[in-house]
């Protein structure tokens, strides 16, 4: 069979392992015998603040392309090789959208290594990753020993989480994690709103600080290109974005699944965290036309803004 790992290299692909079937795996997919596992590199280069309007943060995985449909992609690709040798095989692609413990798997599989922040690591590129694989009936060799602990074991990543949410080693409490909070429906606690400072989506906080990051640099073109919503979209565009403007710049974008209300309300937490009293006419009308959630974010967000004597 044609290498694999090295066509996987061709296309942009950092990683590319076997792992055997989890339990998970084979309650979705019976007929499975291996996983073939990917990650794709997405730090994307830079974007400097060249105005000084109110602007949002997303984390670098967001800010461009969508990771899915770039991954999906390849492992299309990746698949087509296959099937020109193995013309029977059974594929079934998946990035982040089967009931499967990517994480593990891609460990399992020989590219990956957890670290304390539950996030994963490939040798070179980091926990700038994201994970991709193709369920198979094929039985390929699996990797023979995964490699678990390789992290840098520092607690950089404990200390500087901005609510705490990494409990202990490999342990988040979703509820507190910020980037997990920022897509998650309902009302934001009001003790974690002002954790969220300008965040409209995700958080990079544990992997900013990571030892095992540093250095890491853009190296995949698709996540270079300049698309909605980059690192630092206009909060009043977004607290005020229309659903006909919605569905024509933001729906399809990386962003865009959390859906209109809750990306108005992450903006108008942000807004409210950078005191800038530009955003109160538009997030007075977001009172008077939002409904009671956003509503409410909003009403939070003028009252902080005006306490801080604007």
């Amino acid at each position: 069979m044609t290498d694999l790992r090295e066509y996987a290299g061709s296309i942009g692909l950092c990683g590319l392992g076997v792992a055997p079937p989890t339990g998970e795996v084979i309650r979705t997919y019976p007929w499975a015998r291996s996983v073939i596992c990917t990650a794709l590199p997405y730090l994307p280069p830079e974007e400097p603040l060249n105005d000084n309007r109110p602007r949002g943060l997303v984390a670098r995985f967001a800010r461009s392309v969508d990771y899915h449909v770039v991954m999906n992609r390849k492992l299309l690709s990746l698949s087509q090789v296959i099937l020109s040798e193995c013309r029977n095989a059974r594929l079934e692609t998946c990035v982040d959208t089967s009931p499967l413990p990517e994480r593990m798997l891609a460990i399992l599989s020989g590219i990956a290594f957890r670290g304390w922040n539950a996030n994963v690591f490939v040798e070179g590129y980091g926990s700038w990753v994201v994970l991709g694989e193709i369920v198979t009936d094929l039985d390929l060799v699996t990797h023979s020993d995964p490699n678990l602990n390789t992290c840098a074991e520092c607690g950089e990543c404990l200390r500087k989480c901005p609510t705490g949410a990494i409990t202990e080693p490999y342990v988040v409490d979703k509820r507190r994690c910020l980037s997990a909070i920022t897509q998650r429906r309902g009302s934001i606690p009001t003790d974690l709103r002002p954790k969220l400072e300008n965040r409209i989506y995700g958080c990079d906080a544990c992997q900013e600080v990571c030892p095992l990051n540093k250095d890491i640099l853009p190296c995949t073109p698709e996540f270079a290109e300049r698309t909605f919503p980059g690192a630092h979209p206009d909060l009043l565009k977004l607290i005020s974005i229309t659903d006909e403007d919605f569905d024509k710049h933001v729906r399809r974008s990386s962003i865009g699944w959390i859906g209109r209300d809750r990306i108005r309300i992450n903006a108008a937490v942000a807004a409210g965290n950078l005191g800038n009293p530009e955003a109160i006419p538009v997030l007075v009308e977001l009172v008077r036309t939002g409904g009671p959630l956003l509503a409410e974010h909003a009403n939070w967000a003028i009252e902080v803004i005006k306490s801080r004597g604007h």
